[in-house]
């Protein structure tokens, strides 16, 4: 088993992954195969029940990139189960502070580190020795994205275990009494760079959903963790951007 979304961020190398959101495995292994460092399969907003994700994480175990599954909450069963079914890592959205963030580190490991149970039956591509190398080789980001876990940030960005944030911007501008469209708000991005300037004091990789032009800005003041799109916006970009050549050709 080898994540190389985790080795380049151990080296301090930047990163970047699409997310998947759709129920088609066929557009999810399709985008695996661009060659991203890493494909999220959101579970939390798309239409995926635990079956949809066995799919997809077995169609893109045919793929380079690593596997990350965006879970509903921070549940053990939840982690639990994407784990067993594959995934390099997790992202545990609303985690509100660092005893929330120590607990999905537990359910993301086995003991002695964590409380994760032993059932990995569907982790065949990450190899026979998957049980030995899991603990260390796992991606565990938490998102920060409520107040609560910014008051707790210090203590929140020192749980370990921690390989990385993720900050959902809509959320947190929410939590921060503005409209979920206003998360480029000046004051919004002065807490973004807030967080940012504090994981690199505890030196914990930074990322947010933010998609490529975003994240090229954030890559620059150091972060390290972007989400270029999504599959579905790939497609229909695509698509808008041939009919438009075609109407330019043809319209006086």
């Amino acid at each position: 088993m080898l994540s190389k979304t985790k080795n380049k961020l151990q080296q301090g190398l930047p990163v970047c992954g699409v997310t998947a959101a759709t129920s088609d495995p066929f557009l999810t292994e399709i985008i695996g195969g661009a060659g991203f460092d890493y494909v999220l399969v959101d579970m939390q907003h798309a239409p995926l029940d635990p079956n949809d994700l066995y799919e997809r994480i077995k169609g893109l175990g045919r793929t380079d990139s690593d596997i990350i599954v965006r879970v509903v909450a921070n549940k053990a069963w939840m982690i639990g189960q994407a784990l067993d079914m594959g995934a390099d890592g997790v992202i545990i959205p609303l985690v509100d502070n660092a005893d929330e963030a120590k607990l999905a580190v537990k359910a993301a490991k086995y003991p002695p580190i964590g409380e994760r149970s032993s059932g990995p039956r569907k982790t065949w591509r990450l190899g026979s020795d998957y049980m030995k190398k899991a603990n260390d080789e796992i991606i565990v980001w938490p998102q920060i994205e409520t107040k609560g876990a910014i008051d707790d940030i210090d203590a929140f960005l020192q749980v370990e275990g921690v390989d990385g944030i993720m900050i959902g911007p809509p959320d947190l501008a929410l939590s921060l009494g503005f409209s979920q469209d206003r998360w480029n708000d000046p004051k919004v991005e002065e807490t973004f760079q807030y967080i940012l300037d504090k994981c690199k004091e505890h030196n914990v990789p930074w990322g947010m959903f933010s998609g490529i032009t975003d994240g090229l800005k954030w890559v620059k003041r150091g972060g390290q963790i972007i989400t270029a799109g999504f599959e579905l916006s790939y497609i229909q970009e695509g698509a808008s951007a041939d009919l438009n050549t075609f109407k330019s050709l043809i319209v006086p």
